[in-house]
């Protein structure tokens, strides 16, 4: 109410912002995962669980690189190589 009183949006609080954008972060990571783990499910691969639980499983690499590796690898050690990331 005081917000909308002075004319002032949640985001336009610093704390408030900073987790926004960190929850939009997390759930385009999760995403993320989502979609390489149906796409390993699909292809009949496997994929372990610990390598995908931490913060950013995928070290900052573009989810499209992530996409692209997991469409081409053969296996999930060829998956972590062509991100150029060690199998975890």
């Amino acid at each position: 109410a005081l917000g909308e009183r002075e004319g002032t949006r949640p985001n336009d609080v610093p704390l408030i912002r900073e987790l926004n954008a960190e929850d939009r972060a997390e759930a385009r990571t999760e995403g993320v995962v989502a979609s390489v783990r149906g796409g390993f499910r699909a292809r009949g691969m496997r994929l372990a669980d610990s390598p995908l639980a931490g913060s950013d499983p995928f070290a900052g690499a573009s989810p499209e690189a992530v996409m692209a590796a997991a469409v081409a690898c053969t296996d999930e050690a060829d998956f972590w190589r062509r991100l150029g990331l060690p199998r975890r």
